[in-house]
């Protein structure tokens, strides 16, 4: 059976889906991500979180007061970019691939879960830092491992930040949009030996 993740309003994801989300304003943020994260502990999942436009504390202390004991003990992860996505100073595409595919590998061989949901909070990628022009090139690249493992991974950007080229970009990166109350197939997407041909000619190499 497919396994599934609520998110909140009636709305889910089903496993191996990566979606983005836009917001405007940090309510709107929490409108999506605090329900993620509420109903992951519900549901006795894995939630890991990544949060860069606020502090992970302020994230945590909000979906403990609403779950209070129901959070088993490592089960909800909220960490910041500093030591994620920039834990080497610079943003290495390798290297965070490498982090959510451990994470989800290690915590579903250890027994204690059998569905894994991460959210990242994307505003990191505003930020003057080595390697963040790479973003896009992620993004397509998580992809490539999401069936591997029953999970989730949705992504959050701040629409008011974000250029027209770097919104296209998420939406070329992403199965699935999150969009008026919805959860759509996204007709922008492009499978990752798409979008890196794409890439490529639009650089001309």
């Amino acid at each position: 059976m497919t396994q599934s993740a609520v998110i909140g309003s009636g709305l889910q994801l089903d496993a191996g889906d990566h979606a983005c989300a836009f917001y405007r304003t940090p309510a709107e943020r929490d409108e999506i991500l605090l329900p993620f994260l509420i109903e992951g502990v519900r549901a006795g999942d894995k939630c890991v979180c990544v949060v860069d436009s606020c502090p992970p504390e302020v994230v945590l202390e909000r979906v403990v007061d609403e779950v209070g004991a129901l959070v088993r003990e490592g089960q909800l992860e909220v960490l910041d970019s500093e030591g994620t996505y920039f834990a080497d100073g610079g943003f290495l595409p390798d290297r965070m691939l490498s982090f959510w595919n451990d994470k989800a590998a290690t915590c579903l061989a250890e027994g204690d879960y059998t569905f894994v949901r991460n959210i990242g909070d994307m505003t990191w990628a505003h930020k003057r830092r080595p390697g963040v022009n790479e973003l896009a090139t992620y993004e397509s690249e998580l992809n490539r491992f999401m069936a591997a493992y029953p999970q989730v991974n949705l992504c959050l950007y701040d629409l008011t930040r974000c250029s027209g080229e770097l919104a296209l970009d998420v939406l070329k990166t992403h199965p699935k949009v999150l969009m008026g109350g919805m959860v759509l197939e996204n007709p922008y997407f492009l499978e990752p030996d798409e979008f890196l041909a794409a890439r490529r000619r639009k650089s001309g190499r």
